[in-house]
């Protein structure tokens, strides 16, 4: 029999310090915190799933369209709420991910864990988000979470993802939304560039045999820090590069970018 001893905080703020937090004339922020876990039986060295949430909301002008759109986007994953477009707040969005995160869990490991006690420690499982609010420039607001997920094997997964909004439509800013058309393989040669630079190497071979983009299939990411005046891409662990790597950002002044930006 499974026993999940399950237990949840709720409340306003996430202890962050002013830095971490956007100011903006129409938009407050608030947060919602949640810290659960669940052992899937009630022995002292049961495996567990250890969920820990600290998720920034927008109050005031145009914040349901962001909140929805936030929901929706990615952040937390599984992306259960996709599957439903009612209007709900982050508060509740957050609780019913919780919930069924742990059913998942109890249903997924807990029969693995009956059929296989002498590998219980593979069993753990640890998913924590942390979010943050930054001023991106004029009308530009940049919401960054922080990722960090174990499910067993050698090592975690630490991400770091990246939405940015128009704070005068609510609406998410896509690539296409900054550059002319045409832009593509321009910005790619300029992200080559300063990627053989970061790593030192003469070009896109010196590269791959770091095993950076080592499949040949450049791309520029859709997760990206929009500041007014630069732009910063974000390749996450295990993306783009071998694990040992890590996070890769690539920065780029809007001088260096040209008649590309819009």
């Amino acid at each position: 029999m499974i026993y999940a001893a399950l237990i949840v905080l709720m409340a306003t703020g996430c202890s962050h310090n002013g830095n971490e937090t956007a100011k903006m004339d129409d938009i407050e922020f608030d947060s919602v915190t949640v810290d659960s876990t669940c052992s899937l039986t009630d022995a002292k060295d049961a495996p567990t799933c250890k969920i820990s949430l600290c998720i920034q909301y927008a109050k005031g002008n145009k914040a349901q369209m962001i909140n929805d759109t936030l929901l929706r986007s990615g952040i937390l994953t599984p992306d259960y709420l996709s599957l439903s477009h009612e209007k709900i707040t982050m508060k509740e969005a957050v609780d019913s991910f919780v919930n069924r995160y742990i059913a998942d869990y109890k249903q997924d490991y807990g029969q693995l864990y009956r059929e296989d006690h002498e590998h219980g420690a593979s069993y753990n499982c640890i998913y924590k988000v942390k979010t943050h609010t930054e001023n991106g420039g004029n009308g530009i607001l940049n919401y960054i979470a922080s990722i960090s997920s174990y499910g067993g094997g050698a090592h975690g997964i630490d991400q770091t993802l990246v939405k940015n909004f128009n704070v005068k439509t609510g609406h998410l800013i896509g690539l296409n939304d900054i550059f002319v058309p045409g832009y593509e393989q321009d910005l790619k040669d300029l992200i080559i560039k300063k990627m053989t630079e970061k790593f030192n190497v003469k070009d896109l071979d010196g590269l791959k045999k770091q095993y950076i983009f080592a499949d040949n299939n450049v791309y520029i990411s859709e997760n990206f820090i929009l500041k007014d005046d630069s732009i910063t891409f974000i390749y996450c662990e295990d993306e783009i590069a071998p694990h040992a790597v890590g996070e890769i950002r690539i920065g780029i002044d809007k001088s260096e970018i040209g008649k590309l930006w819009k």
